[in-house]
């Protein structure tokens, strides 16, 4: 089936968000919500969000004056029973989600995928409601959703091989980059290591061994910068030999006895068979098409193009 018309329940940030994309990219959108009144602040974000994006230069004004005639506004949820493709993006409420989708099943044919914008939540006790839990599957977009270019999509644990391509041809349709993440485990990727990530900074303020303003420093312009460019994986193959991480991760974990610093298996394989990064070819990822120099100036290249933005634009902190 060809997907041209979407129903997003829930016209909060996300929902109106997820909704203007979709839109943007020529779909037809149907936002449902409890009242007018919510559908109509709604309308007024979206409207907000494309001015910024014309003053912005991601879109122009002929684009952006194409966005709102594609979207209506429902506050029965039985509009759904006409749609290609179903999201839910209510609030973080298992019990409601599961009420949600309930309803769902038995408004909408039995051969529509119906999406959850869930973060954390399992996808498989929202599915449980239904009787076609081969069909639901959890699409997390990530905020703001019409600008961020990837949707992490989570396969619940009977979610089919069919339901998981329509989806990720779906958000290539639009263009969006689909991560998949293969198992159902709760928070999935982006949020169990941005939390990681967030609570050891805490952790870190919280003992005394550094600021507010030095460590969000340290991660924007020092591992933020690099991502910018790079996922993890090739940042390590690019700046370091894996032996010299494996080595890091083992002093660390001796000093501690913290279990988080135990280095992983796969690390070690790694430095087993000699898969130390681009200097030798090969790490996470094939290098064999370029040389180790080549390969340095093509990330210097790149950070400096993210510096100069970053000074252009007054971004450097004072």
């Amino acid at each position: 089936m060809e997907i041209d018309k979407v129903t997003i329940i829930g016209a909060g940030v996300m929902g109106s968000g997820i909704g203007m994309k979709m839109a943007l990219e020529k779909l037809s959108v149907e936002l449902v919500d409890q009242s007018q009144e919510i559908l109509s602040e709604s309308l007024e974000r979206i409207k907000k969000n494309l001015k910024t994006l014309v003053a912005g230069e991601y879109l122009g004004e002929e684009q952006a004056k194409e966005v709102l005639p594609r979207i209506s506004t429902f506050t029965d949820l039985n509009v759904a029973k006409y749609s290609n493709f179903v999201l839910e993006a209510v609030t973080e409420n298992l019990n409601l989600k599961k009420t949600i989708f309930d309803a769902l099943d038995s408004i909408c044919p039995s051969d529509i995928i119906l999406a959850t914008n869930t973060s954390t939540l399992k996808i498989s006790q929202i599915a449980s409601v239904t009787k076609r839990v081969d069909k639901v599957i959890g699409i997390h977009w990530i905020n703001p959703p019409y600008l961020i270019p990837l949707v992490e999509v989570i396969r619940g644990e009977e979610t089919s091989e069919e339901t998981l391509n329509i989806c990720k041809e779906l958000l290539r349709r639009i263009k969006i980059v689909p991560g998949v993440c293969q198992r159902d485990i709760p928070g999935f990727i982006i949020n169990r290591v941005q939390k990681l990530i967030l609570n050891e900074c805490l952790n870190l303020v919280e003992r005394g061994i550094v600021s507010e303003e030095d460590i969000d420093n340290i991660i924007w312009l020092a591992l933020g910068a690099r991502m910018a460019l790079y996922g993890p994986l090739k940042v390590n193959d690019l700046v370091g030999n894996k032996s010299q991480s494996l080595h890091g991760f083992e002093y660390i974990f001796k000093e501690t006895g913290d279990p988080r610093f135990k280095p992983s298996e796969l690390l070690r394989r790694k430095v087993d068979a000699g898969e130390l990064g681009i200097r030798v070819g090969k790490g996470w990822f094939e290098y064999s098409g370029k040389k180790f120099e080549e390969l340095v100036e093509e990330r210097d290249l790149s950070l400096i193009k993210i510096f100069n933005f970053l000074k252009k634009e007054g971004f450097y902190p004072k």
